[in-house]
């Protein structure tokens, strides 16, 4: 019986210190992704918005994310990027049904999701896609 209670408490422990880790890491709210905006801020500022849902870790995550920042950086006056890590925000990818890496959400410019992609997109591919939405 003592040995039940001890596992249990080891067990204890252990789930507190990874959920204490999991709000320390998902609570900074940054991404080291260029121009890139929080999700909630860019679904609520009125222009449409390419949001990526991927892990830093992940190989076409990282394909893609050079292609979404040039797209930013030539369109950010009329489009946001948004990118969430799935592996820290666990159930803002709940959310959105995320279940594959990378996929990107399409939102017009009222936050309402039109259309989404998964995997990796090359950049002409990503821009015929924009301007078939209207976004570009």
């Amino acid at each position: 019986m003592k040995m039940k209670k001890g596992i249990c408490l080891i067990l204890l422990v252990c789930l507190a210190a990874s959920l204490v880790l999991s709000v320390a890491c998902s609570t900074d709210g940054g991404s080291d992704w260029v121009g890139a905006t929080p999700l909630d801020e860019a679904l609520t500022n009125g222009r449409p918005t390419i949001a990526e849902f991927g892990a830093s870790t992940c190989t076409p995550c990282k394909a893609m994310k050079p292609i979404l920042e040039e797209i930013v950086a030539e369109y950010g006056d009329k489009l946001n990027l948004s990118f969430t890590d799935v592996r820290i925000h666990t159930g803002v990818a709940a959310k959105y049904k995320i279940s594959l890496m990378p996929t990107q959400i399409f939102f017009d410019s009222e936050g309402q999701e039109v259309t989404r992609h998964v995997g990796y997109w090359p950049k002409e591919d990503v821009l015929a896609h924009l301007e078939e939405l209207g976004f570009l």
